[in-house]
């Protein structure tokens, strides 16, 4: 059981106990998560690295690791499940709902490169037949950010539109999706390499864009922060050499400067007469 003062300390500053706690020994860190809700363990796990979150579930057993990926955001759960081993991906999936598992596994299918490993299936879609009012009422029930943008899906869960919420809101109650809805800006396809869709003019105005499969089916939206977490860890690698660089061309002036001093020093003799040690 969390005293008071942890718990409020993990609940308000998750990204913070997130680094504390990779400072503990495994045995200290594994019996603070054992004794978080699934609820609070996984907003603290969604601030690691994947690779760290992945080695603190490894720790714990199956029934708290699958209550604690049920919390989880599906492309967080996915990156974690990627660094486990495939008997225990196969024990932890029949342990979470059918509809859990399904997307899980959908999510494992593309590699870690690729648009599809990173889509979120959870964002809000409206129907053409949808009155605004009713749409308005949905998009507050989920209570899930995702953008002022909102798409449009036909029975074949394809594209048929998009809304942005300033529309909506100024729509008559009674208005039908379909009537007010725009044409879709940019797409993107759950094959395409993370990296190639980075520098897409589209996220100039938007958070998230959708993506559809080979068969032009909706898969869910790609937020703007998964492309720029990839862009801050190359921005950081790149850092990190010139850092390197500088530090080994310091260290180059220095030698030089000592052996500048002590030429210097030879020839105004001062310097001591080595023939004669």
């Amino acid at each position: 059981m969390l005293d008071p003062l942890t718990k409020g300390y993990l609940n308000l500053r998750p990204d913070a106990a997130a680094n504390t706690l990779l400072r503990l020994d495994e045995h200290d860190r594994s019996q603070l998560f054992e004794a978080m809700s699934p609820q609070l363990a996984a907003r603290v796990l969604v601030h690691m690295a994947s690779a760290s979150a992945s080695a603190v579930l490894a720790s714990l057993d199956d029934e708290s690791v699958s209550d604690i990926l049920a919390q989880m955001p599906l492309p967080a759960a996915v990156a974690v499940l990627r660094h486990h081993p495939r008997a225990r991906v196969k024990k932890l999936l029949a342990r979470v709902s059918s509809t859990l598992a399904l997307r899980l596994r959908l999510g494992l299918r593309y590699a870690e490169s690729v648009v599809g490993a990173y889509v979120d299936v959870n964002a809000v879609t409206f129907s053409p037949e949808h009155h605004a009012s009713d749409a308005l009422r949905l998009y507050r029930r989920e209570g899930q950010y995702t953008g002022h943008t909102i798409y449009v899906l036909s029975e074949q869960r394809q594209l048929a539109g998009q809304v942005h919420l300033d529309d909506l809101l100024s729509a008559r109650e009674r208005s039908i999706i379909g009537r007010i809805m725009q044409p879709v800006s940019a797409v993107l396809s759950t094959r395409a390499p993370l990296r190639s869709v980075a520098r897409h003019p589209a996220w100039l105005t938007n958070d998230y864009l959708p993506v559809i499969n080979r068969n032009n089916v909706y898969q869910g939206v790609l937020g703007r922060d998964k492309v720029m977490a990839g862009r801050e860890e190359l921005i950081e690698q790149v850092a990190d050499e010139n850092e390197l660089a500088t530090t080994r061309a310091a260290l180059g002036d220095i030698f030089w400067m000592a052996v500048g001093a002590l030429f210097a020093g030879k020839a105004d003799g001062t310097g001591r007469n080595t023939e004669g040690d």
